[in-house]
Order: structure tokens, then sequence, then C-alpha cells
């Protein structure tokens, strides 16, 4: 059992259950990719390709982790879905901007090469995908469903 799910259980408030516990996981790894750019970001002057394509890269990040965030409080399926549309857009735009700094030797290409944040940003749009993915066939599956039922009525 977590931490927090013993704070929980101890405020007299159940475990969340297995799905919570992904999201909320995912959740978490998506901020701290963004933290991980936030303090990545160079403190000494940068050169113009860097410093736009890092700003860039701060605000990708941002809205990323912000839009997976709000997807979880959507206020229907199809807000949902648009969230983690933008979430999976904002990080394409992140992974290609990672993807600039490497290969143009950008200010801190070393330190994003260390942190391995290229291969989370490619991993992060392989797991909105999925989501994205998933939830619209489960969705055109409730709406084949629905159709049968009322032509069965």
């Amino acid at each position: 059992m977590t931490v927090a799910a013993s704070l929980l259980m101890a405020e007299g408030m159940r475990e969340p259950s297995p799905a919570r516990q992904r999201t909320l996981a995912l959740h978490r790894r998506v901020i701290a990719f963004s933290t991980h750019v936030n303090k990545s970001y160079p403190r000494s002057e940068m050169d113009y390709p860097s410093e736009i394509v890092w700003k860039q890269l701060v605000r990708a990040a941002d809205s990323a982790s912000n839009n997976l965030v709000e997807a979880g409080n959507g206020s229907s399926d199809a807000d949902f879905l648009n969230k983690m549309r933008l979430a999976l857009r904002e990080a394409r735009e992140a992974h290609a901007c990672l993807q600039k700094i490497q290969m143009g030797a950008l200010a801190n290409a070393q330190h994003i090469l260390e942190l391995q944040l290229q291969d989370e940003a490619y991993q992060l749009c392989a797991i909105f995908t999925a989501i994205i993915r998933n939830m619209s066939l489960r969705l055109a599956d409730e709406r084949q469903e629905r159709r049968r039922h009322r032509k069965g009525l």
C-alpha cells in the first residue's frame, strides 16, 4: 500500500481503484517530465535558436501536463478526448523540440540526453495515443450497441 493510500484510509476514505491509481501515476509521470524540462532550462545566456526552441519546449511540456490533468476532470467523454488530444499534440511538440535540441547541439543538449527526456516524451506520446484510441473504440462500440438496441425495440 502506498503512503497516500495509507493516509486516505486513516482519514476514513477508501483506497483508489486500480484504474484511478494508474491515472494518478500517469499524472505524476507527466508532471515529473514537465518539471525536468523546466529544471533543465539553461541558466546562462543562449544563442537565438536555443532560446526559441527552449521556450517552446517549456510551453509544450507544461501544456501537455496541464491538459492531461484537466482531461481527468472532463465534463464528458468528448471533453476528456479533446483534452487528451491536446495533451498528445503538446507532447509531440515537446518531443520535436527535444529532437531539435539534440540534432542542433543547442544549449543543454547533453543534459537532455542524460535525463533521457526525448525518450520520455516519445513514451508519453505512445501512452496518450493508446488512451485516445481505446476510449474512441469504446465510445464507438457503445454507440453501435445503442443503435442495435433501438432497432431491436
